[in-house]
């Protein structure tokens, strides 16, 4: 009992000590004289993700997750085993899994899209709801039945999660355990992921978690690989973008109810534009998720805007106008420069932009580019991925 405290405290410590050191952003390793804790080295390979931190040393794997307002905050970790006779106990928000996970609950069509990247569909035992997804092969998984779907409704059912028993499931939140989780799950000891991707500020950063998932499914190769394809394509498509020597405005969405929800100027969807090279009418703003304005608060700032894009599940400029006449009254909808992310849509109306676009940014930016620059059409060589013009 004694030799158990004494690991126990060691481990916490131990933890404690590493993740000070990495909130740092130390790009020294740590090392840690406490058996199987002994020389983590952080993974320094990761360029953009700020949300999670991966480090290991012969005998174990730790995937750290920054969930919280203050990405320095670790709100939970995941402990990987490489050696089965290395015995550690668990903590609060720390989990000691096994890998790699071949019974997988993946309860986001994003990460579904790169679990499907890492070749993992074969593991996939569960999604959220079919409604939202365009992707064959799990349409057809799920129709031999070999799919569960776990949130048909806004909850998550607990009984079809408690009999498929999962290794892990993969959901989304605001990275809080305790709040984001259902506890009657975590009493059943099922392993519960909340991802933070949407957290992150760049188009490469929430790309790069193709590499958080890997770690799950010990595919770290694969995933560099499908990344630095996806990294170098983008990076070439920037460089295409600077050479335009014009720059159009932008603005996005449309309004719901009285409420118009528009990408703060730090946000992801804010970083495309600057890598178009196109000036988003909000870009001087220093918020990263989304601001809440008003009609007039957007028409102020937005009516000589050269571009409008976003427009959620609009698909023709009539069927924008019968929701308001005001939005007539915009430059973009005069000059028809209306572009909606809806080019390819399933049955129920759920885009491909969303489901594949995540981990897809440089073919989301090839797009970009070909409705700012239409003059640079011949570097890019290609249609449209997402995006489509409004008639």
């Amino acid at each position: 009992m004694a030799r158990k405290k004494i690991l126990y405290v060691a481990f916490f410590f131990a933890v404690a000590i590493f993740c000070n050191c990495e909130s740092g952003n130390t790009s020294n390793p740590v090392i840690v004289d406490q058996g199987p804790l002994k020389d983590l080295k952080k993974d320094i390979t990761l360029k953009y993700a700020k949300r999670f931190s991966i480090s290991e040393n012969q005998s174990i794997k730790v995937l750290y997750l920054f969930g919280n307002v203050n990405i320095k905050d670790t709100t939970a970790i995941y402990i990987f085993l490489k050696n089965s006779s290395v015995k550690l106990h668990n903590l609060k928000n720390t989990f000691v899994l096994k890998s790699p996970c071949k019974n997988i609950a993946s309860l986001s069509s994003v990460y579904t899209t790169m679990l499907c990247e890492l070749n993992e569909i074969g593991h996939i035992s569960a999604i959220d709801n079919i409604d939202y997804y365009n992707n064959l092969d799990i349409i057809n998984k799920y129709n031999k039945h070999q799919l569960v779907e776990l949130v048909k409704n806004p909850e998550i059912d607990l009984e079809k999660t408690i009999v498929l028993n999962p290794d892990i499931i993969f959901t989304f939140g605001m990275g809080n355990s305790e709040k984001g989780p259902d506890q009657k799950i975590s009493r059943a000891n099922i392993p519960m992921v909340v991802a933070v991707d949407h957290l992150e500020e760049t188009p490469l950063a929430r790309a790069e978690w193709i590499k958080f998932f890997a770690v799950f499914v010990n595919k770290k190769q694969k995933a560099d690989s499908v990344f630095n394809l996806v990294e170098k394509n983008y990076m070439e498509l920037k460089k295409i973008a600077s050479t335009s020597k014009t720059k159009p405005s932008v603005f996005t969405e449309i309004k719901y109810g009285d409420i118009w929800y528009v990408p703060g100027g730090q946000s992801f969807a804010a970083a495309f534009f600057k890598d178009a090279n196109a000036n988003y009418v909000w870009n001087d703003n220093l918020e990263t998720g989304s601001r809440h304005l008003g009609f007039e608060e957007v028409y102020s700032k937005a009516q000589n805007a050269d571009f409008w894009l976003n427009l959620s599940l609009i698909k023709s400029k009539k069927e924008l106008y019968s929701i308001d006449k005001r939005y007539s009254e915009f430059k973009a909808f005069k000059t028809g420069s209306l572009f909606n992310n809806n080019k390819i849509t399933n049955k129920k109306g759920y885009s491909t932009y969303w489901e594949t676009g995540i981990m897809c940014p440089d073919k989301i930016l090839s797009d970009l580019i070909l409705i700012f620059h239409p003059e640079l059409r011949s570097n890019i060589n290609r249609d449209f991925h997402y995006y489509k013009k409004l008639d």
